[in-house]
Order: structure tokens, then sequence, then C-alpha cells
């Protein structure tokens, strides 16, 4: 498992175990790790960088849709949600170096494949390969998968295990003044991962360093739902203090009010305004929520139990796109083409 990773349907913990100064150097460790081998622009090939806009828009809806695919495969196996974004990061930098250029068939064995290795890598439980098959509606079987594995492991030089946003956000707010009590620690970082999930999905962000997007996550939240009695004007500047000074994150560079404004918009589509405006939490941040539809948490990864079978009629997609959603993502995700597309 990746050092930085989660484990599975665990909630980290915030507050400060180690000091100041190994936390610094970790996320700067971090930052140099996703500047050296992790962002995207590196694996877009020269020869491969025009694009019509038709193949964009082809790529960016697919990507939209299996995106929320693998979340509800996730939830459905009670695996991290953490994977989904690794899995992604693996899908995006793969097709780039294809120039994005892909159809139905070959972006959902993709997205099988890099999940299947997200899962396999930094998950203690498995899926079954045949399992993943089987979502496919028979498209593919194990051997097409395993070849595709190879391929993609191959492209990405074995680069497998990326610091994420989440990976981020955790590791910063560890560096929150001791002031900042632990229940409202929790809460802007559930908060700020749940904004996170939301970005998996917009590939907007694909070309931003998930440090950043982690940063303006955490903006949002402090500047949107933390209230000045819970962490303090001065715990404030001496939080955003510290980041410029040790990791050279400042709030006033563009990129960071260019990714604020976009994860605003991004939470905004997905039917869900900031927590503040609202009288509940949305169903992810809430230990006792259960979804509409309720999924075992012990469900089995075999293939043939009878909860993989009703799950596998409403969860599976196809290369053309037809796919049955159940109602048991753990947050609302954005509506279809409320996504404004990147040029």
């Amino acid at each position: 498992m990746s050092s930085y990773s989660n484990s599975a349907n665990q909630t980290p913990q915030i507050g400060r175990t180690l000091p100041k100064s190994f936390l610094i150097d970790r996320i700067n460790a971090m930052k140099r790790q996703e500047m050296a081998f992790y962002l995207h622009h590196m694996y877009v090939q020269p020869s491969q960088k025009s694009q019509s806009d038709h193949d964009s828009l082809e790529f960016y809806a697919w990507r939209e849709k299996i995106c929320h695919w693998s979340y509800s495969v996730i939830d459905h196996f009670n695996l991290s949600r953490h994977t989904v974004a690794i899995s992604l990061d693996l899908f995006d930098r793969f097709l780039a170096t294809r120039g994005n250029k892909c159809d139905g068939s070959y972006a959902l064995l993709t997205s099988l494949t890099t999940l299947y290795i997200a899962v396999k890598i930094h998950e203690s439980r498995k899926l079954k390969i045949k399992t993943l098959t089987r979502l496919s509606r028979g498209q593919f079987d194990n051997r097409d998968i395993e070849k595709m594995e190879l391929k993609i492991l191959k492209a990405l030089s074995w680069l497998v295990h990326p610091p994420t946003v989440v990976d981020f956000i955790q590791h910063l707010l560890k560096l929150l003044p001791i002031q900042v009590g632990p229940q409202v620690q929790h809460k802007i970082f559930e908060l700020s991962r749940y904004t996170a999930e939301l970005s998996v999905c917009d590939p907007f962000f694909t070309e931003y360093p998930p440090s950043l997007i982690a940063f303006a996550a955490i903006l949002n939240v402090l500047e949107h739902e933390i209230d000045f009695d819970s962490c303090s004007p001065g715990c404030r500047e001496k939080f955003f203090s510290d980041l410029h000074r040790d990791l050279n994150l400042h709030r006033g560079r563009t990129a960071v009010k260019t990714a604020r404004l976009r994860l605003q918009t991004t939470l905004t589509a997905s039917g869900v305004m900031y927590w503040g405006e609202t009288s509940e939490f949305p169903n992810s941040l809430s230990e006792g929520n259960k979804p509409d539809e309720q999924i075992c948490s012990s469900a089995s990864h075999d293939s043939n139990d009878s909860s993989w079978k009703s799950f596998a009629r409403r969860d599976s997609i196809d290369s053309k796109g037809s796919t049955g959603m159940s109602y048991s993502r753990r947050f609302k995700s954005p509506r279809s083409g409320s996504l404004v597309i990147p040029c």
C-alpha cells in the first residue's frame, strides 16, 4: 500500500501526533513526488496533443460516467472511496499517453483495469477479476483485463502510488494550531474530503496538482463553513502563514483562486450548497446514515452471491454507456451534463 494512503473505511486521526517538522518534511516529500512523477501533462505524448472538440467531449462524457460508476462499485463492496481517486489518476495518465482517444469499449476496459490495479495495491480486501469481468456484462474476460493491466503498468512506468487530494488534506490539517479543537478539525476534514470526492469526477482538475486542490478545498471550507468561534481569525492567519512559509502554499495565487471557484461550482452542480446553508450534512459525513437502498457492508466479493447479483443488475456498465446506477452512493454526484468542459 501507498505510504500516504488511508486504510479502507477507517476515519483517519487529524490531530497532530507527529512533530511539526516531520509533518512538513513529509508533505514536502509528497509534493516533490507529485511534481516529479504524477503530473498529468507529463504523460501527454507530443505527437498526440491535438484532439478534436468532438473527441474531447466524448472522452469527458465517458470519464464522468466511469467516475460515478466506480464510486458505486466501491461503495457496494465496502472499500475505501480513496481507491477511486487512485483509479481515476491511473485512468487519466494512461489515456493521456493515447491523446485521450478512445471509444466506449476501450474506456470501459481501461477503467475496469485501473480499478482492479488500485484495489489490488491499495486495499487489504480484494476484488476477484471475474467480478470485474461480469461488471462489463460479458464484454471482457479475465485475459482482456490481465493484458490491459500489463499495458497500463508499462505505460505508467509502474508509478501507481500517487499522493491524492485526500492524502494532502489529512496531512495539511495536522498543521492546524492546537487551539482548534478535535471536533472542529474532524468537521473540516470531512467537509474537505467530500469536496475532494466531487473533484475526482471533474476533468478540469486533471491539470491541477493534488496539493493545490487540497489547499483550495480547505480554504473553501474554512471560509464558508467554519465560524470564528470554532477557528479564530488568529488561528487561521497562523495556519495560512505556516503553509505559505513551510510549504509554499499561498491563497492569493491565481491557480488557487481558480481551483476554489471551480470547487464551489462543482459542489453547486452536485445539488448540495455549502453545508452552512442546509440543515444537515451530506450522507457521507454522518456515520449513522443509511442509504435509501441498503447494501450489506459484509457483502462477499465472490460474484456468485445474491448480493452481487442484485448489484450487477443495477450498477453494471457497457461500452454504449448504458448504466443502472444505484441510489446508494454516499454523495450526490454532479448531475449529468452539469460540468463545464475545460478548453
